[in-house]
């Protein structure tokens, strides 16, 4: 793949990596800092620590990839050789073979140690490939011990979205038996944010080693979200286990408070359909392009029967919005709970509008599965915010770009994943409007994330993470333009985040202990 004489993205794209390099990088290493102020330019400082979190940074390091490749200049690979290849023996913790990194810990490029809480990975989706190629070793080892420091019970695969950064001893052999669902167990969190991320890792071994064993755990793992399926709606929820006396039934006001049925697994929030039938879905379908036809066929299957239960079950074709329900069908309202009671507050139940990553998630299922229904809602979804019919081109001077009410961490995420759901559907269908389209959003998103050369991931001004989803959006186009893009890194709808918390709870602790002796 060569590069045209002139692309406007391209350009844009250049000058986004150039800005993050000089301006993030540190004079002991070539691992960079996660965010900038945006008025001094300097980046960003948490409690006397200068942050830099590997997972924070996937999309950077895809952009990195996508803009070599596109070009033909190997000083990106090289960049992201050197940059990858030095954090994957920094961060790599010798008692674990985790890394520092995710929702609890991070590194200091102060100190030059590591901001230790516990390991946690949700949504955050790693470039496995990169990694590997940069890293064999060090990248399986850090797949295995990501799961045997999760997962409680092989037989069930009851696992905890944290881990801890200890010794572990190797279970793969153990016989996975399943069991009925969902487990009451009062302290593992079964969520589908780390779950998913436990799946991808497996098959991405598989892909990259051609190991047998990771995948079929991967696949064992799938099951267990597949067997929390209400049996006559298909609707699922977030976790296979949930906790007596329950915490979401708590909030709810009568009748819903004396319902047995309702808990954290067959609850649907609005958190609930853009994380499993959003960021996982894609996810999810993406993990199926990486295996063979018939490995890839439950992960397909899956999001399928999501993606159908949720159009039937939860979706209003009249306003354009998916509703949260339990998951025999029963419609939930803010309305139906009490404010500051249990773990259910009014907000969760809020409508989730017409949005790119919903939008994304159907076209990429059209592009995977082409069924009908999905190309369908897609367009639908398109019509929801405000493009009209994509079988016109848009001009998106004239029209606004889609807003998620979620409070994103990566807030222009959403914008890209709309841009990224064109792409699909022009992929899959070929027709020269969508792709106008698409160049017309492309334009009108560099236009709103830009400042000084850099894309930022919100707000055009305060702080900003340098994850922006958005660069490798824009090289995603260019290289549809050219004709092909399947050289170039897939787009996972990844969460960027640093949740302090449990950091500061260690922190603490130590204190305490140190003052007791």
């Amino acid at each position: 793949m060569t590069r045209n004489t002139a692309s406007e993205f391209i350009d844009a794209v250049e000058e986004h990596v150039n800005r993050v390099a000089g301006s993030c990088s540190h004079e002991k290493g070539p691992l960079l800092a996660d965010g900038l102020d945006l008025e001094t330019g300097a980046p960003l400082v948490w409690k006397g620590h200068l942050l830099s979190n590997l997972a924070c940074q996937q999309n950077v390091l895809r952009t990195l990839e996508a803009l070599g490749t596109l070009t033909g200049e190997n000083r990106y690979h090289q960049q992201a050789n050197r940059w990858i290849g030095y954090a994957l023996e920094k961060l790599s913790d010798s008692a674990s073979d985790l890394f520092y990194w995710g929702g609890h810990t991070s590194y200091d490029l102060l100190t030059d140690k590591p901001v230790l809480g516990n390991h946690e990975m949700k949504c955050v989706y790693p470039h496995y490939a990169y990694l590997y190629r940069m890293d064999a070793d060090s990248t399986s080892q850090f797949i295995k011990a990501f799961w045997h420091t999760h997962i409680w019970d092989w037989s069930s695969l009851l696992f905890n979205r944290h881990g801890n950064y200890e010794s572990w001893e190797e279970k793969w052999q153990t016989k996975f038996t399943g069991g009925p669902l969902p487990i009451v167990e009062n302290s593992a969190l079964s969520f589908v944010n780390t779950g998913s991320d436990l799946i991808l890792s497996g098959v991405m071994l598989h892909a990259l080693a051609g190991d047998e064993t990771p995948l079929r755990w991967a696949q064992h793992l799938l099951s267990r979200y597949d067997d929390i399926r209400h049996p006559e709606t298909g609707l699922a929820g977030y976790q296979f286990n949930h906790r007596q006396p329950c915490r979401v039934r708590a909030s709810f006001k009568p009748p819903f408070d004396q319902r047995e049925d309702l808990n954290e697994a067959t609850v649907v929030t609005n958190g609930v359909i853009r994380v499993r039938y959003g960021r996982a879905a894609v996810t999810w379908l993406n993990a199926a392009e990486a295996l063979a036809e018939k490995k890839a066929k439950p992960f397909r299957d899956l999001v399928t029967a999501d993606l159908k239960a949720l159009v039937e079950h939860c979706y209003n074709w009249d306003d354009y919005c998916f509703y949260p329900a339990i998951n025999d069908g029963t419609r939930l309202y803010p309305e139906n709970t009490n404010e500051g009671v249990g773990y259910c507050s009014p907000a969760k139940l809020r409508k989730v509008p017409a949005e790119g990553l919903m939008f994304l998630s159907y076209a990429r299922a059209f592009k995977v599965t082409g069924m009908e229904l999905f190309r369908q809602m897609a367009f639908h979804l398109a019509e929801g915010m405000g493009w009209g019919n994509l079988q016109s081109a848009v001009d998106f001077e004239s029209h606004t770009s889609p807003q998620s009410t979620e409070a994103w961490a990566n807030a222009g995420q959403n914008d890209a994943c709309a841009l990224f759901g064109l792409l699909e559907l022009y992929t899959a269908i070929g027709e020269k409007v969508l792709l106008q389209s698409a160049t017309s959003l492309g334009r009108h998103l560099q236009r709103r994330y830009q400042v000084n050369g850099l894309m930022v991931s919100g707000e055009r001004s305060g702080q900003t993470n340098i994850d922006s989803a958005l660069p490798l959006a824009l090289l995603h186009l260019e290289a549809a333009s050219q004709g092909d893009r399947t050289e170039l890194p897939a787009f996972y709808p990844n969460n960027t985040y640093f949740d302090p918390k449990v950091v500061i709870y260690h922190q603490a602790n130590k204190k305490k202990s140190k003052g007791r002796q």
